[in-house]
């Protein structure tokens, strides 16, 4: 298999997402894997009526991939989608197409799109400005979440405890400018809690429990958040499915909180952070994506029948029933062993 990551920044100590790039060469070379990481920036995008493959980076013909897999995540802007329906154009298999990273990359329209499915997502207003506090007061209360469009790993989120401080915050975002924004009902069942299920294919595979140490209302591992090996009732891995099926998502990590009447989606995101979650739940998620991208879309992968028996060796010790054979319209929680620098035989 010949394949493409995506990734706005540069692989270097200090930036977050590093690591999980870095998991997704060292799976590659163990599976042989040809992987190639790009910046959708340094592409020249050519457009014309001719037929053929085309693909110019960094001064370079670049042969075409097999597969193209986005990391790009909140940092998804206009050139990146133009270069993905580029690739997706000239048919490139992409896991998570340019429509489905769109869709999730503003929190919004993920909400709209979820809440128009008939999905259960917490009340959110658009913030407008002057911001009409007693609009907020009055559909959502207080304490209030208080969320930038775009962002992760939990940053430019907040929670006002009540009207004054919302009032001076309020204050303060009268001075920004554009829409940037969201106000959200505050569940406060979830405090500090929620749980991470990541969906690949259109199955739950792993699902992690995560929890505040410091009594803060975010669970976010990259703020300092704990998490552990969660089994999801039947329902909740049902529930992140569909998120995953309603916003086109091929990979998704979807964030769902517990609410008194049952659960709530907090977002979802096609370029999920997984370093928590393979030390939660012992999985590598960068195989796991890789097997089921070649399934998907019919790409050959290399790989022994012996690998297969120890993979399902591992995940029935893992999680025993759970590993069984299931109808294709059933949730399933599956993981790969974590793998490092061992080549199939």
């Amino acid at each position: 298999m010949r394949c493409w990551l995506f990734f706005n920044r540069d692989i270097a100590p200090g930036i977050p997402e590093a690591p999980e790039v870095l998991r997704f060469i060292d799976t590659a070379k163990a599976l042989d894997i040809e992987l190639l990481v790009l910046k959708p920036g340094e592409f020249d995008l050519v457009v014309d009526s001719k037929d053929g493959w085309s693909a110019s980076y960094q001064g370079r013909e670049l042969r075409k991939p097999d597969l193209i897999i986005p990391r790009c995540g909140a940092e998804t802007n206009y050139f990146t989608l133009a270069v993905l329906r580029h690739f997706e154009h000239q048919g490139v298999a992409i896991a998570n197409g340019p429509a489905a990273v769109e869709s999730v990359a503003d929190k919004l329209h993920t909400l709209q799109v979820l809440a128009g499915a008939g999905l259960p997502v917490p009340k959110t207003i658009l913030g407008k400005f002057p911001v009409d506090v007693a609009l907020v007061e009055r559909e959502l209360g207080f304490p209030v979440v208080v969320k930038k469009l775009k962002g992760t790993r939990g940053a430019g989120v907040m929670l006002c405890q009540d009207r004054a401080q919302f009032d001076d915050l309020a204050n303060l975002l009268d001075g920004a400018s554009g829409a940037d924004f969201l106000f959200q009902q505050y569940v406060r069942a979830s405090h500090g809690r929620d749980v991470r299920v990541l969906v690949i294919n259109g199955k739950a595979v792993a699902a992690m429990e995560r929890r505040s140490i410091d009594g803060g209302f975010k669970s976010n591992i990259s703020l300092g958040g704990h998490g552990t090996l969660y089994d999801p009732p039947h329902e909740m891995a049902e529930l992140a499915v569909k998120v995953a099926r309603e916003l086109g998502l091929d990979i998704a990590g979807v964030d769902i909180l517990f609410d008194e009447n049952g659960y709530r989606v907090c977002e979802a995101n096609s370029a999920p952070g997984f370093q928590g979650l393979e030390r939660a739940c012992a999985v590598d998620v960068p195989e796991i994506i890789f097997r089921a991208m070649a399934k998907r879309f019919g790409i050959p992968l290399r790989h022994s029948d012996r690998w297969e028996r120890t993979i399902e060796k591992a995940a029935r010790a893992a999680f025993g029933a759970n590993t069984g054979v299931t109808t294709p319209d059933t949730p399933l929680l599956r993981p790969a062993p974590i793998r490092r620098k061992t080549k199939p035989a």
